[in-house]
């Protein structure tokens, strides 16, 4: 079998491909592989919680090792194991990003394309953004991707004018877009999902034209010639498909490092020791994997009984179920030089102002308080409407871990190592995160007025804007996932 592209992985970025690949070449013979089947015709996938499908039989469910930092749990690892990837699992929140992390791209490899500007014509591509007033050159209004937020989708939800007046106490402003490149304030949700239902890449970028092959995972890509070019791929029943033109790995943070290194392409050392034959030294490839870090406290309301919270019989609406239960998400930068301190720490010297975690304001944290709380043991919370939870996540994060090979079978999973909360300058805004969660729901008027308190396991206190660094951290490495 011949085509001129084969994209290996048919998550988001791979059905986004094929289906432009053929759009732009449509006499092009395109192949998309995929490790997973069609599940689009699932009830569950469909509509419903996204939380259900997580640990299934369409989730890769990968395991960190132990983490170091964590008190050495493991933790899981989500992806997407059918066609159209984590669009399948994940809970279809649309947020765009701070456009200060585009702009830091475009200035480290030099290249504009690179920037917010540069990417601005593909966000706008990709949307057909719910607001038909917004601006158009931050928002699309005609692409493949259909966009909702809490109000258009009528969801109204009875604590929205709390918890908004409860964050402006503390200083965070209200905004009214949160996904035209400046996100840091308090910002309506977004989703993407079609009246409840979600949207699977798949079908919202048609591959109509595209061979797809499911079930079809790729062990190795082929690469000949002195000068190594790769010139197709091999499937675990060891089936070879050749392309004319090129292989394209679009696998996933886990799995793409994985098959460039059952190639032959990585660190030599590191080949060597599986006994895999170094065709390219690129000691790169599995290095410098990051990724969020998310905490989450639980709050006793005060009076349940108006049903402000998932379980309580008097909790619904027309729309809830069109959307996750929340309202807004706060994106907040912690302080300058706080941070620089920590950085401090990090690098052992003296940290100057051109350092890009001091470039401005960043977007370094961000929150959300969503209308259900559950949870099994110590302490046990039933899915009654009695608490609502609260969220810190860390979205520019300094610790650096890595991806590597469990064995050269390529059935194996990879080693999967994000050294999280590894570095001073993540201790620093996970705390700062918390402090002011814990500041809105303690010491502000409407705070106080929502809930008694935070709910905790019997032998651990519960937190305050002047907690310990100690206790804050300890929260953090029992319990972050």
């Amino acid at each position: 079998m011949d085509f001129d592209y084969i994209i290996v992985g048919g998550g988001i970025a791979g059905c986004v491909l094929a289906s432009r690949l053929h759009q732009e070449k449509p006499d092009s013979k395109v192949l998309l592989l995929e490790a997973g089947d069609d599940v689009s015709g699932r009830p569950e996938v469909q509509q419903g919680p996204y939380t259900k499908l997580l640990e299934t039989d369409i989730d890769w469910n990968y395991a960190t090792v132990p983490q170091k930092h964590l008190n050495d749990r493991r933790l899981g690892q989500n992806a997407g194991k059918a066609l159209g990837g984590g669009s399948v699992i994940n809970a279809c929140g649309w947020l765009r990003g701070d456009k200060t992390d585009y702009d830091a791209w475009g200035a480290l490899v030099n290249d504009p394309r690179w920037s917010y500007r540069g990417f601005l014509p593909y966000f706008r591509k990709t949307e057909r953004h719910h607001d038909p007033k917004a601006d158009p050159d931050a928002h699309g209004l005609d692409g493949p991707v259909i966009t909702s937020s809490v109000s258009s989708s009528g969801r109204d939800y009875p604590l929205r004018e709390t918890v908004q007046r409860a964050w402006g106490a503390v200083g965070v402003p209200r905004i009214q877009d949160m996904n035209n490149g400046s996100p840091i304030g308090l910002g309506e949700m977004n989703d993407n999902r079609v009246e409840g239902k979600r949207q699977l890449a798949s079908h919202t970028y048609k591959l109509e034209g595209v061979q797809v092959m499911l079930k079809s995972q790729v062990e190795k890509v082929l690469i000949e010639g002195a000068k190594p070019v790769a010139v197709g791929v091999q499937l675990l029943d060891g089936t070879q498909i050749k392309a004319r033109r090129e292989v394209i790995l679009s696998a996933g943070a886990y799995r793409t490092p994985q098959v460039l290194l059952l190639s032959g392409i990585g660190p030599s050392q590191e080949l060597e020791e599986q006994g895999i034959k170094c065709l390219r030294d690129l000691p790169d490839v599995g290095r410098n994997f990051h990724d969020h870090l998310v905490v989450s406290q639980w709050w006793k309301l005060r009076e349940p009984e108006r049903g402000l919270s998932m379980g309580h019989p008097q909790f619904g609406g027309a729309n809830y179920d069109k959307g996750l239960p929340g309202d807004f998400v706060v994106t907040m930068s912690a302080p300058s030089e706080g941070m620089r301190r920590a950085l401090a720490v990090d690098l052992k010297d003296e940290v100057s102002d051109s350092h890009p975690m001091l470039s401005g304001s960043l977007s370094n944290v961000e929150s959300y308080v969503v209308y259900i709380a559950a949870n099994p043991s110590d302490p046990q919370i039933p899915l009654d409407g009695s608490h609502i939870t609260t969220s810190v996540c860390l979205m520019l994060p300094t610790s650096r871990g890595s991806i590597t090979l469990t064995s050269r079978d390529p059935r194996s999973p990879p080693i999967i190592d994000p050294n999280y909360f590894a570095t001073e300058a993540d201790h620093f805004m996970m705390r700062w995160g918390l402090r002011k969660v814990t500041q809105v729901m303690l010491e502000t008027k409407e705070g106080q007025e929502l809930v008694v308190g935070e709910t905790t396991p019997k032998d651990k206190p519960t937190l305050s804007p002047s907690s310990k660094d100690e206790d804050l951290d300890d929260l953090v490495q029992r319990s972050a996932k």
